[in-house]
């Protein structure tokens, strides 16, 4: 692409342009990260990519260079699972360079940016890769011209020996010889694990001091490793323990960075460093040589953000912002002006005058802060516009409510001119979003021009400058006051909108055999789908919900059309679908029942055997055996499910075994279970032994007589080791009837610890009326006035559960919440049918929501079949709905609603910003509606004013219903209402 003077290319786009799409020089701020994950997917938790998730949802990079991927399906699965999740789809990935060790990769977001070109330069132990983008400016079009990155990702050779220093400088070496020979290169990053232990190494001063292109670091020089004055600026280790691999010593050690080229430092090329905006991510500077999650809490980042921190990598990442100039084109924009009513047919002042604005995109925007800089006078407080939805702003609100029974917003001052005007839209940083001229003369249609219609955009991907595009609209309405008909559509269009193609997939990794069920999630109602399923069977369907099966390996795209009268859009998901071919896998023996005593041995012997993995076990075709003489074949089919259990025995008549569900029987006098010393041994289809046990009939084993010998140990602990076994002392419900033999068999018995059925919540939300700024008062629990049974069995919620305390356990308790459990797949789903359970819990003053004990994270029994998304509800304040499922670390989901407006479903208007980065669900709901409105203060409110005690109408919960509540709850948040779907 040829590089051309852009401010003549303004000048002549401008000249011959249309008159009123216009071309606007304005900035952008694009955020880097650079990431060492940790031989991903590799080692350590095997689900790492929801840590990622986690830590890119709250820094929302543009440009993420990985270190240490270990293969191409870790890319894939990073792409699918990690970034494009939950409605976003702009990130795209460059192509996988399969080097000698671990691998380097980039994801970019393709809203802003295109990768131009890639390479890689070859060194002794790794490739440094070399990436260069181009910020996709509506210029680009116009000249030709644009603004390029080079991004090169680098680990160097680690360890601080003179010979480990002397082999980092020459792999630089090698990145100098290729950077300092591309003419006119621009905006270069170099970055990643470099090892550094100070800047004296050679290595450094080659990139920093050196070179055609020296380079420039944005943090402070010197010897950084174990450096307690550098503490801020270590990126390694987050971990004092060891797992999963990496390194073990704590926070001392600044092995990962960003470097730039002067012309970055500057900002002589349209992209300039943004200051003091480098930092590892996530280090607070408190955890000198001590684990990320070791005490203090870090008070600038999420507990669940450095929780993914540490589970994710050893490393932290790094991160710099920049500020990129770019030639926007304003008409092109997610946020459209698509229906004006200008001059409506009334006599005298204009009151159904309205503009109407329309969220073209695929994504959720919150347009608070945006303000009309022409035509009218308006700016916006935080609204949120769902993908597919209008908004209307209106001259007088009550008579649009009471003409077209739409709710406005009333504009501040100004009205339309009847002969054509601008109106100009932009956002809170002054970047224009949308501009239209109207005319009242040809080629804009002349009827809106008092006649009675509004001027209507049909189709929102058109260029809504020219008058050639928009109709007068033909929806009748009503005939006003004067007999004048009326015609509009405001909240809703009469042409039949495109369709935005989307979907989603129950599950992307699947074994060969298995199927997925796929979710169309288009907007503008699509009337039909088009579905291709690469390796898929079938490979075409035109049903809206489809399932698919996958019957060969492989990595397979996916693509949806959609279609309406309004037109035809396509989503297309590369990669999006990997199936594996099955491993037979592993199974364990966990139960062992050789010498019953209500029944005969050869009725009532029994094993059990549990599959650890996450995928289900087919047992046919392995054989049982002992290393004597003892065998038998499994000659049917036997499912032994994930994380579940199969029992085999010598008879599956339950009157005659014990009262015991068989899975399997097989023939006594092929296989028994001795009563002194045995051996049991499974041995897969290939003749492969899985598993083990050598019991010796008491010397050091269990020895018992009506009772099983169960495993006690953990799915990871030798179970051929007989420290890890005892006797059975409970008879569990599995069994049945009236025989009186112990043991657990198909369960995970009283003892055993195989699997913990059920999940822990930690939970942290903030309610507004107790706020005080830092944290919560407790004035209703100090005062003895909270109740000792959960409020919450009356209407609305008509909660019945049985949670009562004798005492209140805890003096930091605030008051009960609701807890709601949603299984879905994104949060616009969450609706009541996806309702899986309810808890009625404390809330804590620092948001920390307990069980009835005050102190512990809540418990369910549930288990999740697509994802977690967690609702929140209380007596007097807006229910919160989570924007994102709830993540999951070891056993426990966690959530936090509090530090960002993103964490909550509708953004600003699903809660409400209580300090700076703290956010809590909206106060004065004194009715629980689900609306703040009149009734809560003239049904409720005026009745309950000037009591003290536990009242709905005590919104700020300091025991006493006053003017306080009224005045600075609920006038303030008068007109909020509840974002959770219903």
């Amino acid at each position: 692409m040829r590089k051309t003077n852009p401010i003549i290319l303004l000048f002549l786009f401008i000249l011959f342009c249309t008159p009123y799409k216009i071309i606007y020089a304005q900035f952008d701020t694009l955020k880097v990260m650079y990431y060492n994950t940790l031989n991903y997917p590799d080692g350590g938790d095997p689900n790492r990519e929801d840590h990622f998730r986690v830590v890119n949802q709250y820094v929302q990079a543009d440009v993420i260079l990985i270190n240490e991927l270990t293969s191409y399906i870790g890319a894939v699965t990073l792409l699918n699972d990690a970034l494009n999740v939950f409605g976003t789809t702009h990130y795209k990935k460059a192509n996988y360079d399969n080097g000698p060790d671990t691998d380097n990769m980039l994801f970019f977001n393709s809203d802003k940016l295109a990768l131009y070109s890639q390479w890689y330069i070859p060194t002794a132990l790794r490739h440094i890769n070399e990436y260069v983008l181009y910020y996709k400016s509506d210029d680009l079009a116009a000249g030709e011209d644009t603004i390029f990155f080079y991004f090169y990702s680098a680990h160097l050779k680690a360890y601080p020996e003179p010979e480990f220093q002397q082999q980092r400088l020459e792999e630089v070496r090698e990145f100098r010889q290729r950077v300092d020979n591309i003419y006119n290169a621009e905006n270069i990053f170099f970055g990643g694990d470099m090892n550094f232990y100070s800047s004296s190494e050679p290595a450094y001063d080659t990139l920093v001091n050196y070179g055609v292109y020296q380079l420039n670091d944005p943090l402070p020089a010197g010897n950084w490793h174990n450096g307690y004055s550098y503490r801020y600026y270590h990126s390694q280790s987050t971990r004092t323990a060891s797992f999963g691999g990496g390194s073990t010593g704590g926070m001392d050690d600044r092995f990962d960075f960003i470097l730039f080229s002067d012309d970055v430092q500057n900002g002589t090329n349209r992209v300039e460093y943004i200051a003091n905006s480098c930092k590892a991510f996530g280090n607070d500077g408190n955890h000198f040589n001590d684990a990320l999650i070791d005490p203090p809490t870090n008070p600038d980042v999420p507990d669940s953000v450095i929780q993914a921190l540490y589970y994710m990598s050893d490393h932290l990442p790094v991160i710099c912002d920049l500020r990129v100039e770019a030639i926007i084109d304003t008409t092109v924009t997610d946020i459209v002006i698509t229906e004006i009513m200008y001059n409506p047919p009334e006599s005298g002042t204009d009151s159904l005058e309205f503009i109407e604005l329309y969220n073209n995109g695929s994504g959720t925007e919150n347009i608070g802060g945006y303000y009309f800089s022409a035509g009218i006078e308006y700016s916006f407080p935080s609204t949120v516009i769902n993908p597919g939805d209008f908004i209307t702003v209106a001259v007088n609100s009550e008579a649009m409510l009471n003409t077209f029974g739409v709710t406005a917003l009333q504009w501040t001052s100004g009205g339309l001119s009847n002969g054509g005007e601008l109106i100009e839209l932009k956002n809170s940083s002054g970047l224009t979003i949308d501009a239209v001229h109207y005319d009242d003369s040809s080629p804009w249609p002349t009827e809106p021009d008092g006649t009675g219609p509004s001027l209507v955009l049909c189709d929102p991907n058109s260029d809504n400058s020219l008058g050639s595009n928009w109709i007068a609209s033909e929806n009748f309405v009503t005939n006003n006051g004067d007999g004048n008909p009326i015609y509009a559509t405001p909240g809703f269009s009469e042409c039949g909108f495109p369709p935005v193609a989307a979907f989603t997939a129950s599950q992307t990794e699947i074994f060969v055999g298995e199927s997925v069920s796929f979710t169309d999630l288009s907007t503008n109602n699509p009337t039909s789908w088009s579905w291709t399923f690469e390796g898929g069977t079938p490979a075409t369907s035109t049903a809206q919900n489809p399932t698919i099966t996958y019957n060969s390996a492989g990595l397979f795209d996916v693509s949806l059309s959609v279609s309406n009268s309004g037109g035809t859009d396509e989503a297309v998901a590369n990669d999006y679908i990997m199936v594996t071919e099955e491993t037979t896998g592993d199974l364990l023996i966990a139960e062992i029942m050789q010498n019953p005593s209500a029944v005969n041995d050869s009725d009532g012997e029994w094993f059990e055997v549990f599959n650890p993995n996450n995928n289900p076990i087919d047992m046919n075709g392995w054989t049982i055996k002992d290393d004597d003489y003892d065998s038998f074949t499994i000659s049917s089919s036997v499912i032994v499910p994930a994380n579940g259990f199969a029992v085999l025995g010598a008879k599956s008549n339950i009157n005659i075994n014990g009262n015991y569900t068989c899975n399997y029987e097989y023939v006594y006098n092929d296989f028994q279970l001795s009563n002194g010393a045995d051996e049991v041994v499974l041995l897969n289809p290939d003749d492969e032994e899985i598993d083990r046990v050598e019991y010796d009939g008491g010397t050091n084993w269990p020895d018992p007589n009506g009772a099983s010998m169960i495993f006690t140990g953990s799915k990871t602990d030798d179970n051929n080791d007989y420290h890890n076994w005892s006797v059975a002392t409970v008879r569990e419900p599995t069994y049945s009837g009236s025989y009186t033999d112990l043991g657990s068999p198909g369960t995970n018995g009283t003892g055993q610890n195989l699997f913990s059925e059920g999940f822990e919540l930690s939970l942290k939300v903030y309610l507004e009326g107790p706020f005080n700024g830092v944290d919560m008062n407790t004035d209703l629990n100090s005062d003895g006035l909270l109740p000792l049974t959960q409020p919450y069995n009356v209407s609305p919620w008509n909660y019945n559960g049985t949670e009562t305390v004798t005492s209140i356990p805890n003096s930091d308790i605030v008051d009960w919440v609701l807890v709601e459990l949603r299984d879905t797949t994104q949060a616009d789903r969450a609706t009541e049918e996806a309702i899986i359970s309810r808890r009625a819990a404390f809330i804590l003053k620092d948001g920390t929501v307990t069980d009835v004990s005050g102190n512990n994270n809540l418990y369910f029994g549930n288990s999740i079949t697509w994802s977690l998304f967690v609702v929140v509800k209380h007596r007097n304040h807006l229910n919160v709905l989570g924007a994102y499922p709830a993540t999951k670390t070891g056993n426990v989901y966690s959530y936090d609603f509090t530090f960002a407006e993103i964490q909550a479903f509708g953004g600003a208007s699903g809660h409400k910003e209580l300090a700076p980065n703290k956010w809590g669900m909206f106060a004065a709901d004194c009715d629980a509606s689900g609306e703040i409105n009149d009734s809560d203060k003239t049904v409720l409110w005026e009745s309950q004013t000037g009591t003290t005690g536990y009242f709905e109408s005590d919104v700020n919960l300091d025991t006493q219903v006053n003017n306080q509540d009224k005045n600075d709850f609920w006038l303030p948040n008068l007109g909020e209402g509840s974002q959770v779907p219903e």
